[in-house]
């Protein structure tokens, strides 16, 4: 290609879905028949529309010699959202692969996005069923943030849907969540939809014949919120909820001082308000509102209240990528910093991690590595952050507090920073162990969503106290 190319992208409607054309291949997001079946007409032409500009997006800053993307799509209602999207998101693309900020940056504002004539499609009316099935779907992963976010949603009386999002990238994962499914069906009587998102090959380096980078990751959220529409209004929801929680929306400086990095910009508080606005827009006069109703807690209580509260989903927990070997036998590989993150953040809550299905400890010299206390570090940018390094430090006192006796909590006990630890207890407890802001819990339901937290908060000060 030369610097003079675009690349050609076509995208349509089709009989189960919406199928984008890239390279003379397609590839296809792919619903059960009925959910698709129930969309109107109009609201499938404005969806391709603004799918096919999110899942192709990043295309040009993974082919270098290209100086952008020809759609036959018309120009879609939330270009500017994605483009916000992206610019922020490109930072911390930049910090895990190393790139120049300004230089990326300057590369995406000189790229051109070609479509189709004619106007931007608005919104009509897409009319809600008038028997509601639920009142909030979930996108599961059967990671903590989502479960919590099901099982809350539960306990509020929401009577919520799950669906699970299949990215092709991940290879063993499918097997794993629909076991998962299949127990989460027949153990609780919940179903679980799987949406096939083929498109997300779009964003595997290796599927594209690229440099392994983190272009394309940067929309997923926003995009998924536009693919839970159809699902959403075929079941009467009217809340959308991700498991964004408290840090989220934390930040860091680059190296040199000069650039603010959203680990997960598209996961923050404040993206999560424009995605809302979205969702909302599009499904007037009855919208279907986005939010997180895990916003005001931390990782650690987070894990502690689902395996205390709501110990029947703590079981199906799975956060791993499991693309370790060990993922071949385990839905926990036992060898990530995934995998040491979540053992850590039981042991650090005073539940067992056998609760989620851990077979052997994760806080061994073998594992040392893993934890940015003890000199390791962590391919992903949210653990980069101060407050990522101080909830570890809580994590592992309270760990020794609850009586964890691992090899790593007894090297703590003796370090610096367990005199560190010690030094801030009360200050430590103070930000890992309350609620903080709720913008995206919908107002109607906080006193509910906190009446549940502040029970678990405080009995977790009363197991910590009498420790």
């Amino acid at each position: 290609m030369g610097i003079n190319n675009f690349l050609s992208v076509g995208a349509a409607a089709e009989e189960a879905g919406i199928s984008v054309g890239f390279h003379e291949r397609s590839y296809d997001i792919s619903y059960p028949r009925e959910i698709w079946k129930a969309v109107p007409p109009s609201a499938r032409d404005l969806l391709v529309d603004n799918v096919a500009l999110a899942s192709v997006l990043h295309l040009p800053m993974v082919y270098p010699e290209t100086r952008g993307v020809e759609l036959n799509t018309v120009r879609p209602l939330f270009e500017p959202y994605f483009f916000r999207n992206f610019v922020g998101d490109i930072p911390s693309c930049c910090d895990m692969d190393g790139n120049s900020i300004i230089t990326d940056i300057e590369r995406f504002l000189n790229l051109e996005y070609r479509f189709a004539p004619g106007a931007v499609r608005i919104p009509e009316i897409w009319p809600a069923p008038k028997k509601k099935e639920a009142g909030a779907l979930v996108p599961l992963t059967f990671g903590k943030d989502s479960l919590l976010s099901f099982a809350v949603a539960e306990e509020i009386g929401l009577k919520p849907k799950a669906v699970f999002v299949d990215e092709p990238s991940f290879g063993r994962e499918r097997g794993y969540k629909e076991e998962l499914g299949s127990r989460f069906e027949s153990e609780f009587g919940h179903r679980l939809e799987i949406l096939d998102h083929e498109t997300g090959r779009l964003r595997d380096a290796a599927h594209l014949g690229v440099p392994l980078g983190e272009y394309g990751w940067g929309l997923q959220s926003t995009e998924y919120a536009l693919l839970m529409l159809p699902f959403a209004r075929y079941w009467g929801v009217g809340y959308l909820f991700f498991g964004n929680e408290q840090t989220a929306g934390t930040t860091y400086r680059d190296k040199e001082g000069r650039w603010t990095i959203h680990p997960c910009f598209d996961q923050s508080h404040q993206w999560t308000l424009h995605i809302d606005a979205m969702t909302s827009l599009l499904t007037n006069p009855e919208p279907v509102r986005t939010g997180s109703l895990i916003e005001p807690l931390m990782d650690m209580m987070i894990q502690g209240i689902l395996v205390r509260r709501y110990p029947k989903y703590a079981d199906l927990q799975m956060s791993c990528f499991v693309e370790d070997e060990g993922g071949r036998e385990s839905r926990w590989c036992h060898n990530c910093t995934i995998c040491a993150k979540m053992y850590l953040m039981c042991a650090g809550a005073g539940v067992d991690p056998a609760a989620v299905g851990f077979r052997r400890s994760m806080l061994t010299e073998k594992q040392r590595d893993f934890f940015a206390l003890f000199g390791g570090s962590s391919p992903f940018p949210y653990a980069r952050t101060a407050e990522a390094r101080d909830e570890q430090l809580f994590a592992f006192h309270c760990a020794a507090r609850f009586g964890f006796d691992d090899p790593l909590v007894k090297e703590f006990k003796s370090s610096r920073a367990g005199e560190e630890a010690a030094r801030r207890e009360e200050e430590l407890m103070d930000r890992f162990v309350s609620l903080h802001s709720y913008d995206t819990v919908p107002a109607e339901l906080r006193d509910s969503v906190f009446r549940i937290y502040s029970e678990e908060l405080a009995a977790f000060k009363r197991r910590y106290e009498a420790a």
